[in-house]
């Protein structure tokens, strides 16, 4: 394995150098209505069905939340940017972190997008890294209870040693 800090820098064609900022996308189709699917996300006792152990209150543009997450200790604060129904939260993690969740309509079922910038540390790439999966088990969980009935949070699964504020 090559140590990264003799590697060189890249350079643009024009010889400037350039650096690489990660970027999370992550997308899943909920065979549900936007509105239902945007709901989900938006109302705290919802969202704690497929993701959180407690949010503080609904995501309405300027709304600022509390966001405690199953596993103990694991709190945010989310400033709500823009809140659009059945189309758009705009969302900043308490670090100034955006974190954006679109809610496209297709029919009878909403292409629900999440993408998370800007990550910071001595580790961006890392962390995104670690964000990604995050977010893919969030969109599974969603998609097990809306469209399957299924309650179940697979974070337990992915930290199974962890412990949990809601067990």
């Amino acid at each position: 394995m090559t140590d990264s800090s003799q590697m060189p820098t890249p350079l643009h064609p024009s010889g400037e150098s350039v650096s690489y900022q990660p970027v999370v996308d992550v997308d899943m189709l909920i065979r549900k209505a936007p509105g239902e699917v945007y709901r989900t996300f938006a109302d705290p006792e919802r969202i704690c069905r497929f993701w959180l152990a407690e949010s503080s209150g609904p995501l309405r543009t300027g709304a600022r939340v509390t966001w405690t997450f199953k596993i103990a200790g694991a709190v945010a604060k989310v400033e709500v940017v823009e809140a659009l129904p059945n189309r758009l939260l705009d969302l900043r993690w308490d670090d100034g972190r955006p974190l954006r969740i679109d809610f496209e309509d297709r029919g009878d079922a909403t292409l629900v997008h999440i993408r998370e910038t800007d990550f910071g540390g001595d580790t961006p790439a890392a962390n995104a890294i670690e964000s990604m999966s995050g977010f893919t088990l969030v969109l599974a969980s969603l998609k097990a209870w809306l469209e399957h009935g299924i309650e179940g949070d697979l974070m337990y699964d992915k930290f199974p040693d962890a412990e949990y504020s809601d067990r």
